[in-house]
């Protein structure tokens, strides 16, 4: 309540107290304006309302004691969003001079109509969206739009009861539009100047939301209310701006580059795994959507990935492992590059998509490996083809280059996972030796259709995505199958991991840590010990791991470690609205934009019970030391990222070498 109480201090209190003081309230234009101003938030309030009602499971656990700040709080972003996209409004009912009243009058409706129509448009998107990501979209959400993979019309159907809601929502608005008095003349000329000049300042702090250095953004809700609750306080407008300013970050200096580089020292090299003569063929399959609540083997009990489950028997499991972020396209730079996802826009979107960067795919390619990559949905889906043929050399096979489009397309992202891990299968036993070869499913991910053929076989459970995750399942056991058969099939190491979770019903599963847990399998009877890993893990760390099996000790900048290393601290790093966080499980320290540290502890037994946030004595010098890991980390990536050293190119002796773009 204190931080929302400071957060009052802001002139828009003035503002509606400067419109009030004015004589002849009901025939002042500046009196008509206010009216729709108010009832433009009281349009928001009910967005809320029905955003928190639709989506209440969601947000389990979260503190009900805090339901009325989370609204009055959401009236900063409100006001932050309203001045933005009303602005056209704003300017022609303020102007100080007289206009035609008829042509007035109408644009003032359309662009008010207009305006307060895409805010309710992208809050009845983040409806669905939320369910997947567990947060409001960004500016990603205009890439996904334009992605030629990305079924639009696809989402319209399914979700055809937020698009009836949406159009009678439009009309209330149109039918309700505050109107003014049918005639009213504007105050004196100086008068008329000084209120637009007034009230504009007022309408730019608003906008602001804040008297700091600092606009108000997304993640300052954070400072009002629990965590679980920032996403129904804040608005998708709020969203959308705060991942658009930041594009281009600030340099960072928490420390000098070379002491930054000695505590994170991202310039590796391992030890071969085999020996410098045995070059195994690697096979690295990333699963759409598959978080760590759908697998029993990671839950100890069944849940619905019986086939994975019995394959984990036979493989090295990382019990402890986390996404780097919540988009597919934040998980392949993730996983080919050791890139970590510490901006609001995943990096493939970024001002820095096009740096120089040395995948995975480089040095083994370099090394003899044949590299290739596979994804069954439209070329260019998610700018993976652009991405891995920046970062090294690899061939890319998608939709245009398989065979048998027109029977197996499932109507919507692309070809069914069965279909398609069969045409893998068949492609890899046609590859020579060593290859390194890439695939990523697609059937699970929303609107998560099946073939028909299996609509009784595979039927829906607790949610949607439960057939869909069976079903993908199902389509591994059929391709293991068929490889089993191959005769490289003993000299192949399989990696398999998802991209990200999807939504659950259980609340831990939307904690800062259990939203990004993942599975991660080594899998090689004949060249890995089975077992399991309690080491933390993540996205970064398959990077190092495959060039230690592909046996290559040539040095690679990466921010992950080799999942075999027992002997170095293995960390996870994840962006959470703003909020950098470093994950060393069961702990997790989160870095505030304000340079405030919060470091919890959530134990996979606690499930549903409540995040603990006090730290003993020895827990507390824990979190001194991931203090300085997180900002060295963070500072490393971020300026990077700005000077182009995200390669071990850039540096020389632990210093770093400049390199243009």
């Amino acid at each position: 309540m204190e931080n929302f109480i400071k957060y009052l201090k802001l002139p828009h209190l003035f503002c509606i107290f400067a419109v009030l003081i004015m004589q002849n309230y009901k025939e002042n234009y500046l009196f008509v304006w206010l009216k729709r101003c108010l009832f433009a938030l009281a349009v928001l309030f009910l967005s809320r309302i029905l955003f928190i009602f639709y989506l209440f499971n969601y947000f389990q656990g979260a503190p009900l004691a805090e339901l009325p700040i989370v609204f009055l709080a959401g009236v900063l972003f409100d006001i932050q969003a309203l001045v933005y996209f009303l602005a056209p409004f704003h300017l022609i009912s303020l102007l100080p001079f007289q206009l035609n009243r008829k042509y007035r009058q109408f644009s003032l409706k359309f662009l008010f109509v207009l305006g307060l129509m895409l805010i309710v448009l992208f809050n009845f998107i983040d409806m669905e969206f939320y369910k997947v990501k567990s947060r409001r979209s960004g500016i990603e959400l205009f890439e996904l739009i334009s992605d030629p993979s990305n079924p639009v019309l696809s989402y319209i159907f399914n979700y055809w009861w937020l698009l009836i809601i949406l159009l009678l929502a439009i009309y209330l608005v149109y039918r309700f539009y505050p109107k003014g008095p049918s005639l009213y003349t504007l105050p004196t000329k100086w008068k008329a100047t000084m209120y637009f000049f007034l009230i504009s300042a007022c309408l730019a702090l608003g906008a602001r939301g804040s008297f700091s250095v600092k606009p108000l953004r997304s993640f300052d809700a954070a400072a009002f209310v629990d965590a679980r609750w920032v996403s129904a306080c804040i608005n998708s407008p709020t969203q959308l701006i705060t991942s658009y300013s930041t594009l281009t970050p600030s340099p960072l200096n928490y420390f000098s580059d070379e002491v930054c580089f000695n505590i994170v020292n991202p310039i590796q090299t391992v030890k071969p795994a085999f020996g410098k003569a045995f070059q195994p063929n690697i096979v690295l399959i990333i699963l759409e959507s598959f978080g760590r609540d759908y697998c029993g083997f990671l839950n100890n009990e069944p849940r619905y990935t019986p086939f994975l489950d019995s394959l984990s028997k036979e493989g090295l499991v990382f019990l402890n492992a986390y996404s780097s972020g919540n988009t597919s396209m934040e998980s392949v730079p993730a996983i080919f590059a050791s890139i970590p996802s510490l901006l609001d826009v995943p990096y493939i979107n970024s001002n820095f998509q096009n740096n120089r960067v040395k995948g995975i795919h480089h040095y083994l390619s370099n090394a003899g490996y044949d590299c290739s990559f596979y994804y069954g949905a439209r070329n260019g889906s998610m700018g993976f083809d652009n991405f891995l043929n920046i970062s090294g050399k690899i061939n890319y096979f998608g939709l245009d280059e398989y065979p048998r489009t027109k029977t197996d397309f499932d109507g919507s992202w692309g070809i069914w996972d069965e279909e398609y891990l069969h045409y893998f299968a068949d492609e890899l036993s046609n590859k020579k030796p060593p290859f390194f070869s890439s695939i990523f499913t697609l059937t699970s991910h929303d609107p998560y259709k099946i073939p028909q053929k299996y609509k009784n076989k595979f039927v829906e459970k607790d949610l949607p995505i439960h057939k869909a995750i069976t079903y993908t399942d199902y389509a591994l056991k059929t391709f293991f199958q068929r490889i089993w058969k191959n005769p490289q099939f003993n000299n192949t190491i399989f990696i398999i991991t998802a991209d990200h979770p999807s939504h659950s019903k259980s609340e831990y599963f939307y904690t800062p840590t259990g939203k990004y847990e993942i599975p991660i399998i080594l899998y090689a009877p004949k060249l890995i010990q089975p077992g399991f890993n309690l080491k933390t893990s993540s996205h970064l760390d398959i990077f190092p791991t495959i060039m230690r099996y592909a046996g290559i000790e040539k040095p690679f900048f990466s921010f992950g470690r080799d999942l075999n290393d027992s002997t170095t601290r293995r960390t996870a790093l994840n962006m959470d609205y703003g909020v950098s966080q470093i994950i060393e499980y069961p702990y997790c320290l989160r870095l505030f934009p304000n340079n405030r540290f919060l470091m919890h502890y959530q134990s996979k037994q606690t499930l549903n019970k409540h995040i603990r946030y006090q730290m003993d004595s020895s827990e507390s010098i824990l979190q001194k030391e991931l203090e300085i890991e997180l900002k060295a980390r963070y500072q490393l990536y971020i300026n990077s990222l700005l000077y182009n050293r995200f390669n071990n190119d850039a540096w020389q002796n632990g210093k770093p070498i400049q390199i243009s773009k």
